[in-house]
């Protein structure tokens, strides 16, 4: 029975010794443990608030075509695009189904104060920004296949890398107006 009473007394003492090692360890576990927890429920709460950063939110408005003049068939278009969103967004192309050769063009300056129109690939349309096209800036280069008339609307499509295509309508003006 001596022996019986030692093994279980080794027994319970081997029990408190893990049960002890377990409670010096436990904060240890526990500590990284919920201070992970608690940055991903900061984290859920900054996406769910909108602070983590919107997507690019693109509008395109205020379209312009120039009436051609001075017997050219080239005319250019101008747009206002609006990104409402926290990231920025690409406008990679514009074309329109009643105009050839549409492509996007910057007006650039070059060493002697002269001016000179130069085709371009993209545009940047930031976060939280407004890019107006003009005629001293950014534009669109297009040769129309039959002749425009003021009051016109041509029919356009943008194409953002984000934010898809957007469909829009830009009246013809007389130049300068």
């Amino acid at each position: 029975n001596a022996t019986n009473a030692t093994n279980a007394t080794n027994a319970t003492n081997a029990t408190n010794k893990t049960y002890t090692r377990l409670r010096a360890t436990l904060p240890t576990v526990l500590v990284p443990l919920l201070a992970a927890a608690l940055a991903l429920c900061g984290l859920s709460a900054w996406v769910a608030t909108g602070a983590a950063g919107s997507p690019a939110r693109v509008r395109v408005d205020d379209g312009r075509v120039f009436l051609p003049y001075g017997g050219k068939a080239e005319t250019a278009a101008f747009f206002r695009i609006t990104n409402t969103g926290e990231s920025g967004d690409v406008l990679l192309s514009v074309r329109s189904p009643v105009a050839d050769d549409v492509m996007l063009s910057r007006t650039v300056e070059r060493p002697g104060n002269v001016e000179s129109m130069r085709m371009v690939d993209s545009a940047a349309v930031p976060g939280r920004s407004v890019v107006r096209m003009t005629p001293e800036g950014l534009d669109v280069m297009l040769r129309p296949r039959k002749a425009l008339r003021l009051g016109d609307r041509v029919p356009f499509v943008l194409r953002f890398r984000y934010g898809g295509e957007v469909t829009v309508r830009a009246v013809v003006v007389r130049p300068g107006s």
